[in-house]
């Protein structure tokens, strides 16, 4: 079976790809989102979501496909993305993946092996005992896998429930799996073209901190109290990102109102920088900047189209 080609828009937080990749895909592709946090409905305003012009203009998949308590996976990712290429690739439309979850885009082009797949029953559990028992998590592996369990952050839930989980459903222990078992890059389904969104640091780090207040301005502190009110915390990954964790430790009295503001607009710089320490590293990648998109557009139509 021949490859298949695809294209990835990437850059850091409030650089500009969403609204790049609309004005210069409209009427040739439709957008995958390769975003860990539009995917989750409900979060709307702290994710920047495309609005309904974006959506208007181009056609966009996983945004708003899982509840707030559902903990979604570059796995789950990867088999979802891949049936969006095939179906946007049946109806004649170019299938391109914007966003800047960097793992995400690892995981579509390396073609990972999966590891067992989630058992949600056996993660709530865990969940329900660690609420009445806190630490039980951390507990529960020291027991079963000691060498794990001291390479990993006691806080670290997520890893910890992982490899609690890979020792429930195949009793190896998850320090003696290798990463070459299970996550070995062995190649890519896919003729990728890279797309890079970049802005000098300065540019970027002002057009984060109007963003943040942007958000804050629209309501983002309501929809993250009525989130909260609903009983969706920190404990969800959902509820991790930028903005959400921020307010829902203001909610909690673990900090004042102004510093939310605050703590908010410096871990989104401080995130930015690691996107693009990971996006930098990528090879053959097209740099380019967001007002570019008369270029992104004849980039992607050329590599459509040529027998390469």
């Amino acid at each position: 079976m021949s490859k298949k080609k695809i294209v990835f828009i990437f850059g850091p937080t409030a650089s500009g790809k969403t609204d790049l990749a609309c004005r210069a895909l409209k009427g040739i592709a439709e957008i995958i989102s390769v975003d860990s946090m539009q995917v989750y409905r409900g979060l709307d305003l702290g994710t920047a979501k495309p609005d309904r012009e974006q959506l208007e203009m181009v056609p966009h998949h996983l945004v708003n496909i899982v509840a707030p308590d559902y903990r979604f996976s570059a796995g789950d990712f990867r088999r979802l993305a891949i049936k969006a290429i095939d179906e946007i690739s049946s109806r004649g439309k170019y299938p391109v993946l914007v966003g800047g979850t960097g793992l995400y885009f690892r995981a579509l082009e390396k073609k990972l092996i999966e590891a067992p797949p989630a058992d949600l029953n056996f993660r709530e559990r865990l969940y329900e005992e660690e609420e009445k028992n806190p630490g039980y998590i951390y507990k529960k592996l020291l027991e079963v896998d000691p060498e794990a369990a001291k390479k990993l952050n006691p806080k670290d839930h997520i890893r910890l429930v992982r490899a609690l989980e890979i020792y429930h459903l195949t009793g190896k222990r998850f320090s003696e799996v290798t990463v070459d078992e299970w996550n070995t890059p062995s190649g890519s389904d896919y003729w990728i073209l890279k797309i890079g969104v970049s802005l000098p640091r300065e540019e970027l780090y002002e057009r984060i901190e109007k963003r943040c207040y942007r958000m804050v301005s629209r309501g983002l502190p309501y929809e993250v109290y009525e989130l909260f009110s609903r009983g969706y915390d920190e404990k969800y990954p959902s509820m991790k990102g930028l903005g959400y964790s921020h307010y829902i430790q203001y909610f909690k009295g673990c900090i004042g109102y102004g510093e939310v503001i605050e703590l908010f607009v410096r871990d989104s710089k401080r995130y930015a920088k690691r996107q693009m320490t990971w996006f930098r590293k990528e090879r053959d990648v097209r740099w380019v900047g967001p007002d570019d998109h008369e270029l992104v557009r004849d980039m992607i139509v050329r590599f459509f189209e040529s027998n390469d």
